[in-house]
């Protein structure tokens, strides 16, 4: 999960983030191992590395509006949005969890579904559960 983005932040909360030992912890070596590089010449804990996550997620475009059930986000006209997730592929699948945003940090709606670029043209729908998992998906027609 990402490290908090304000409060107390510590070289312990980075280390275990980014799977790094807790002895002679340094944060230039800590600085590169960000996934979003803020680091430009000095390095600074708050600065640096508020809000950033040793996760992995691929964007997709999606419609940012939940619905209730497939036909309603299916009729949605635009999917202009970005989401994240952590899936292998380039689209999402069963299984994969979904966020809002890069860090992930903001889950997708449990219970909604959204419209998705499943590249078909007409788009596709995501029905998302519990921590923002993908529990099912289909094709728009």
């Amino acid at each position: 999960m990402a490290l908090p983005t304000s409060g107390p932040l510590s070289m312990q909360d980075i280390a275990t983030e980014f799977s790094q030992g807790s002895t002679n912890m340094s944060l230039y070596t800590f600085g590169s191992t960000l996934p979003t590089p803020t680091v430009t010449s000095n390095i600074e804990l708050a600065n640096d590395f508020y809000g950033q996550s040793a996760v992995t997620l691929t964007s997709f475009s999606y419609n940012a509006q939940d619905e209730v059930n497939p036909t309603e986000a299916c009729s949605l006209e635009e999917i202009g949005d970005t989401a994240y997730h952590n899936g292998s592929g380039s689209l999402p699948v069963s299984g994969d969890n979904v966020y809002s945003d890069s860090s992930g940090s903001s889950p997708l709606e449990n219970g909604s579904t959204y419209k998705y670029d499943n590249g078909t043209g007409s788009g596709g729908f995501l029905n998302i559960g519990a921590s923002g998992i993908v529990s099912s998906l289909g094709n728009c027609r």
